[in-house]
């Protein structure tokens, strides 16, 4: 098993994060890894997407968890492994705690995590800082 995560601490409002996180067709707006996002359905748990990542195949994922204002999680199956992106706030005395952690599991793990797994590490803080820049715009 392969895992990485990154956490920023903001005064914007968990509202605004989770009203970014929720807008799923507009996550290329944040994350530049992302070509394009298309949900079936509410954000919540059970729904699926496909997701279109710069350079990638279509992935097809589906939101295993959904506490609104405070988690969520989905999950992409992929060759002998899987992918799993948990979203995190907490409220903290110093601000609000953004978490995305990312974990490939599997028989494969050691190879997405070479392929996928190195570059979204990478580009995880910025990512996270144009998430945070988007919900702070949006209030």
């Amino acid at each position: 098993m392969w895992t990485t995560e990154h956490t920023i601490v903001t005064d914007a409002s968990k509202e605004s994060v989770w009203n970014v996180w929720a807008d799923v067709e507009n996550w290329s707006k944040w994350d530049k890894g992302v070509e394009w996002c298309r949900i079936e359905g509410e954000f919540k748990a059970g729904t699926k997407y496909t997701l279109k990542p710069v350079g990638g195949p279509e992935a097809k994922a589906v939101m295993i968890e959904c506490q609104p204002l405070t988690r969520f999680v989905d999950v992409t199956n992929l060759p002998l492994a899987k992918m799993e992106f948990a979203h995190e706030l907490k409220e903290e005395k110093d601000g609000l705690h953004v978490t995305h952690r990312v974990t490939i599991s599997g028989p494969l793990s050691f190879l997405f995590a070479q392929v996928i797994g190195k570059d979204t590490a990478r580009d995880l803080p910025e990512t996270m800082g144009r998430l945070i820049n988007l919900a702070k715009e949006s209030k």
